[in-house]
């Protein structure tokens, strides 16, 4: 059984997990992973491998607000109607 998506932050802890963060954004672990090593994301390394994601820093920052992003190849399409 699947477990349902949280769509209210407000329900969410205050550190995210890669996986947590992952599922929230629709996108890769690893991609999460190479955000967070990158500094795309305020994250902090707690392990070898593991990393918690500061909801509110990442609210703050807009890095959990997907309104106004398009998808991916959506840049290139204006060129193409001309």
């Amino acid at each position: 059984m699947r477990k349902a998506r949280i769509y209210d932050t407000r329900q969410l802890p205050a550190y995210l997990s890669t996986a947590q963060y992952a599922e929230l954004m629709s996108i890769d672990k690893k991609t999460v992973q190479k955000m967070c090593r990158s500094g795309l994301l305020p994250a902090e390394k707690v392990g070898p491998r593991l990393w918690r994601i500061d909801k509110n820093a990442a609210l703050e920052q807009g890095a959990l607000d997907r309104t106004n992003k398009k998808p991916a190849g959506a840049a290139n399409t204006d060129e193409l109607t001309g």
